[in-house]
């Protein structure tokens, strides 16, 4: 699978561009604020019907204008597909495939298997813990739709059991029986996402292993552990959980506990990476992250992914620049998108590549052409 062809009509810098990529790797390049991110944040939009540079799609809109219209040419089991993302300010946003609307944007989620590695992602070391259950839910999502479907049914209770809450203060006081019923439905599908979660580590982490020792060291060992409330991951367990937290649940009008609370750790010989790790360090620990994400997706779909790297070779040290460009060479079967500002240090990190998968593009003044 691989995008033959990107069309963009008044996407953030882009009024008009259209552009032709090869299967293997594109390699973009431009000064700062040139556009050459905006061409990811596009493909990132086709894959799951949003950006990554901001939450909200008006941001997106070129200024002055009112739309934006973004298509792609897909090659997928060597047949073309139309795909859509169109965003009007006021009407909203729709998908379209071969100009069919879809009816629901869940429904296109993992049909355009993506991962992105992107500057911001050293957050997932020391950000906050919604950022890595972010990862693992994203990920989870594109191969296993009943978790997407779970995850949304239960934010969705958890919602309502928030509102119960606010309302018991308001009203001062409530029965728990009446939170008892937000209960019995939160905690199937809770279950369920910690399960899969957990299932997920299994697999996840002998890959991240692989592509740390790579990267990074064979000396050093990395850790991946899975942090929950729970003691384990039965009814009952749920129950006394949730009945516990009961009384700080109402003073502080939210729900403390559950798959919501939950968290990753990362440490390398036993030393949290967040407290302990050198930039260096989370850095390409972080990239060994998303290739083993990588590998796991196309494992399970079956299908290999499209990789988004976005400036992300700045302040690597020649070893590690010169292994990843060996991986995507030898390792990442599917298609390949790496910006950056130099155009001489992307030909030095693929100088072993093969010249037939590679093509060059600069980005000038919000206008792309190829090298």
């Amino acid at each position: 699978m691989y995008i033959r062809q990107l069309h963009l009509t008044q996407f953030r810098n882009y009024q008009d561009q259209h552009l032709e990529f090869s299967p293997g790797i594109n390699c973009i390049s431009g000064p700062n604020g040139s556009g050459k991110t905006n061409i990811l944040d596009a493909l990132h939009y086709l894959s799951f019907t949003r950006g990554f540079r901001s939450s909200q799609d008006k941001h997106a809109v070129q200024e002055d204008t009112h739309f934006f219209f973004n298509k792609a040419t897909l090659v997928k089991a060597w047949q073309e597909i139309e795909v859509q993302c169109n965003y009007i300010k006021g009407k909203g946003k729709k998908v379209l495939i071969n100009q069919q609307p879809l009816k629901k944007m869940s429904e296109h989620i993992g049909s355009i298997p993506l991962v992105a590695i992107l500057p911001h992602d050293t957050g997932l070391i020391g950000g906050p813990s919604g950022l890595r259950r972010k990862f693992m839910d994203m990920l989870i999502s594109q191969y296993d739709h009943t978790y997407l479907l779970q995850l949304i049914q239960y934010e969705r209770i958890l919602a309502q059991r928030n509102a119960l809450l606010r309302l018991f203060a308001e009203r001062g006081g409530g029965d728990a029986d009446e939170i008892a019923l937000w209960d019995m439905q939160l905690i199937p599908a809770g279950r369920y996402i910690v399960e899969q979660r957990q299932l997920f580590l299994q697999d996840f982490f002998p890959l991240f292993q692989h592509y740390f020792k790579r990267i990074i060291s064979e000396r050093e060992e990395p850790a991946i552990r899975y942090k929950s409330q729970l003691t384990e991951n039965t009814e009952a367990a749920w129950q006394q959980l949730l009945a516990e937290r009961l009384p700080k649940d109402r003073v502080m009008l939210y729900t403390t506990a559950g798959v919501h609370r939950d968290d990753l750790s990362f440490h390398i010989n036993d030393q949290s990476v967040r407290n302990f790790g050198s930039q260096g360090q989370q850095k390409t620990f972080v990239i060994a992250l998303k290739l083993a994400q990588y590998q796991l997706l196309q494992q399970r779909i079956e299908l290999a992914p499209i990789l988004l790297l976005d400036d992300i070779f700045d302040k690597l040290d020649e070893y590690r620049l010169q292994s990843i460009g060996r991986i995507l060479e030898e390792e990442i079967e599917g298609q390949v998108f790496v910006t950056d500002t130099s155009t001489q240090r992307l030909k030095k990190v693929f100088q072993q590549a093969n010249k037939d998968k590679l093509a060059f593009f600069e980005v000038v003044y919000g206008r792309v052409n190829a090298i």
